[in-house]
């Protein structure tokens, strides 16, 4: 069930990722996770009135320590994927998010199994080929700097959401939302951005916060009733769906060395989870 859960939150971070990547070439990336974060907020909403969750204030309180880290690790992924490549940027955020609920996973009594390690390895060579682009020049080293902020962004605020307890729900997920959308919303209008995108670019960032929220609330179920690690492992594989819908829907070029660098980082999440 836990891989089950860990899918369902690759599949809605892999959709999110790439619509919020499309809008943010037309719009300011705080834009466009303020956006994102609205339909994010009321997404959670009706995730409520679906999953069983009682509200406790620690577990509000751990989703709210969550959402001051994940609005920024929403802005560093989207201006990464905007300057540079979902092939570069979402492999090496996925390891780095990665790897610290399982260093939270080992500390609260989980164990490190030799196909966690060896997981971890192979993740690390497919990230070097997955990143190796020719054709985009100095936007490699642009993609890699964001990815690496985004991941460890994304990390902190999954491990804060591994705490949560099960009676809790989806509430720290919706917690996550509301405390990201009002930090974010304050920064906008402090430096006078644009709180919301123009028409054209508004659906895609709409889509993406709802798909942004499915994930988080099935991270967050998933990470409260089972395993923590094959969760978070499983759901590293995201970079593979945003890499397949760039290369469907917007023709973006894959090498065959990305191909198997991004085929190397699901093999090594797929080698972790099965630990």
């Amino acid at each position: 069930m836990s891989i089950v859960f860990g899918l369902c939150y690759a599949l809605g971070i892999g959709a999110s990722d790439f619509l919020g990547g499309l809008a943010t070439r037309r719009s300011q990336a705080l834009t466009v996770v303020v956006a994102m974060l609205v339909s994010g907020v009321a997404s959670g909403l009706v995730l409520l009135t679906i999953v069983p969750s009682v509200f406790r204030a620690q577990d509000f309180g751990l989703g709210a320590a969550s959402g001051l880290t994940v609005g920024f690790a929403l802005m560093a992924m989207f201006h990464g994927l905007a300057r540079s490549s979902p092939a570069v940027v979402s492999p090496l955020a996925a390891l780095v998010s990665t790897l610290c609920p399982i260093v939270f996973d080992i500390v609260t009594g989980g164990t490190l199994e030799g196909l966690v390690v060896a997981g971890v390895v192979i993740g690390l060579i497919g990230i070097l080929l997955s990143s190796f682009s020719p054709d985009l020049g100095p936007a490699v080293k642009v993609g890699l700097f964001w990815g690496f902020v985004a991941g460890a962004c994304f990390g902190s605020a999954l491990t804060f959401l591994a705490g949560t307890s099960e009676a809790s729900g989806v509430w720290p997920a919706v917690a996550q939302r509301t405390v990201g959308l009002a930090v974010l919303f304050t920064v906008a209008t402090t430096r006078r951005v644009p709180r919301f995108p123009a028409r054209g670019v508004r659906m895609l960032a709409i889509g993406s916060g709802v798909f942004g929220a499915l994930a988080v609330g099935a991270f967050t179920v998933g990470a409260q009733r089972g395993s923590i690690t094959q969760v978070a492992v499983t759901g590293a594989t995201f970079p593979a769906v945003t890499a397949a819908l760039a290369a469907l829907f917007r023709h973006h070029p894959l090498r065959w060395w990305q191909v198997v660098g991004i085929a190397a980082c699901v093999t090594g999440v797929a080698l972790m989870a099965a630990a």
